[in-house]
């Protein structure tokens, strides 16, 4: 067996110096370590601050546009209202009679609407748009006879004059089959 020598006081000093390296060393690695967490989280942060930033004014960017798109859809809407305007005065202007003195119609007192004048398809023109009441039908005259009228010279032309009030009924106006019959295949 071997026996140990009992350490010198220089041996001692020496591995208290190599415990002490170490030590040192790994201290160092810690410090490294944690200056290096440090410096990842600083960074983490300000990416953070940054897409925070970014977030916000992107925030900002969407308010504008939604108030941009809403003023551009106010103003479609302002042009269509005014073609409609338009549409409809010329409308009414075209169904006005044409009078060779006609005045600018000034604002007065409304009128009673004219009443329903009925269709001359045979289509019932008695119902009232929505919103408004049926007014009654005025009873149309009886219709003068064609014979009433007096024959004119022999070889001149003969006018005929019939009330524009009065009615064809359906029975006299002429009509076509409504599904005509087809024509034969002629084979050549």
């Amino acid at each position: 067996m071997t026996i140990s020598k009992p350490a010198t006081g220089s041996q001692r000093l020496v591995s208290e110096i190599q415990l002490a390296r170490i030590r040192l060393a790994k201290t160092e690695s810690t410090l490294e370590s944690a200056r290096e967490q440090a410096r990842l989280a600083k960074r983490r942060r300000k990416e953070a601050r940054q897409a925070a930033r970014r977030a916000r004014k992107q925030v900002k960017q969407a308010k504008a546009d939604l108030q941009e798109a809403k003023q551009v859809l106010l103003a479609a809407e302002e042009k269509l209202a005014l073609a409609r305007k338009r549409a409809a005065l010329a409308r009414r202007r075209a169904k006005a009679p044409k009078a060779a003195g006609a005045t600018i119609a000034q604002p007065g007192p409304r009128k009673k609407a004219a009443p329903l004048r009925r269709s001359r398809l045979g289509v019932s023109a008695g119902t009232p748009a929505p919103g408004r009441a049926k007014q009654s039908q005025p009873n149309p005259g009886p219709v003068e006879p064609v014979a009433a009228v007096q024959p004119a010279e022999a070889g001149a032309k003969q006018t005929l004059s019939i009330p524009q009030d009065s009615e064809t009924p359906p029975a006299t106006t002429a009509s076509l089959p409504e599904n005509p019959a087809p024509a034969p295949d002629i084979a050549i």
